[in-house]
């Protein structure tokens, strides 16, 4: 099966971390499957299109669609702080992901390995939607110990966020 961690918020809405799809000894379609039936109503890739292409992963935008899922492609180097083609996807999505989330939605969220971009991503929406820093990073670490702990990172949701 598909390696994943849920972090559920308080109102019930859950963001899945995990791995890119496909890159764990399960084949791509079966990890989107394990995903959907975990709850799954929308994924969000945090890779680029060059490292989707890499991993034999750049067909999950239409795996999902067949599963009946959204997908959100937001883009970030690997070990990398967000740049403009985050920016303007997350503009452009910032919305709907974030009345997914408070409508109690289950999202995927994944990178290569599910840790820092993914940490990052559940960070900014748990920002978004009001939570204070200490417990944005406890929540995350406590499922993920190495979320949020790339200096390049953490100075990204500092700049934008006010994090501490």
């Amino acid at each position: 099966m598909h390696p994943f961690d849920i972090l559920t918020l308080d109102n019930g809405a859950k963001l899945i971390f995990t791995p890119c799809p496909g890159t764990k000894g399960i084949s791509l379609s079966d990890s989107l499957t394990a995903l959907k039936n975990a709850g799954a109503q929308a994924v969000i890739t945090m890779m680029t299109t060059a490292e989707l292409i890499e991993n034999q992963a750049d067909s999950i935008p239409s795996l999902c669609a067949d599963l009946g899922m959204d997908w959100y492609h937001l883009p970030v180097e690997d070990g990398c702080a967000p740049q403009t083609p985050f920016a303007e996807a997350f503009a452009a999505q910032k919305p709907i992901l974030l009345d997914l989330v408070t409508s109690g939605a289950t999202l995927v969220i994944h990178c290569h390995g599910g840790t820092g971009r993914t940490g990052l991503m559940a960070a900014i929406l748990m920002l978004e939607l009001g939570y204070e820093s200490a417990e944005v990073k406890a929540r995350i670490q406590h499922i993920r110990p190495k979320s949020l702990t790339s200096a390049v990172q953490v100075g990204y949701l500092v700049e934008h966020y006010s994090y501490t």
